[in-house]
């Protein structure tokens, strides 16, 4: 499963984001895909049915704007965590910054004890993890592992660690 903030603050690597996640549908048909802002859906139909442009436009129209990271987990707790178990890899794309609101880490740490692996993937530069609104320093904690992942370099790098321990 893979969750993707497409807020304002990561609209410069929400592109690239989304294109991981179109690519990952490739290599893992099953992955289930959510998006999210403030509210959270799913899109693995529209990554499956429509091509990699249409698809990500359509994402940041319906899920765009200001981040709410505990809404966000509160929706997908309640309308996918019953299928998270530990064959299940869940990874999140996002910067962590909440402006301000309960990121509730209480809904993290569920999803990291029912989970293989919790895997959070940060766009922004390790230096600001923590700083302002950023909650990546206490998100990290409920994360089986918590990386930087802006470039390509970095996300081969992920790309292969997970094909790897899925093998």
């Amino acid at each position: 499963m893979a969750i993707c903030d497409v807020s304002g603050s990561v609209a410069a690597y929400a592109r690239f984001l989304l294109m991981f996640l179109y690519a990952l549908q490739d290599v893992l048909p099953r992955t289930r895909t959510f998006a999210f802002s403030a509210a959270l859906g799913e899109v693995s139909d529209l990554f499956a049915d429509l091509p990699v442009a249409e698809a990500i436009e359509r994402v940041n129209l319906k899920y765009g704007g200001a981040t709410d990271y505990g809404r966000a987990l509160h929706e997908f707790s309640e309308s996918a965590l019953a299928e998270v178990n530990n064959a299940t890899t869940i990874i999140i794309l996002g910067d962590a910054r909440n402006n301000q609101a309960d990121p509730r880490l209480d809904l993290l740490a569920e999803m990291k004890a029912r989970a293989k692996q919790l895997i959070w993937l940060n766009p922004e530069s390790i230096r600001l993890w923590g700083t302002g609104d950023s909650e990546m320093l206490r998100v990290k904690r409920h994360c089986h592992l918590a990386r930087e992942c802006n470039n390509l370099k970095q996300l081969e790098r992920i790309i292969d660690k997970l094909l790897s321990d899925r093998r």
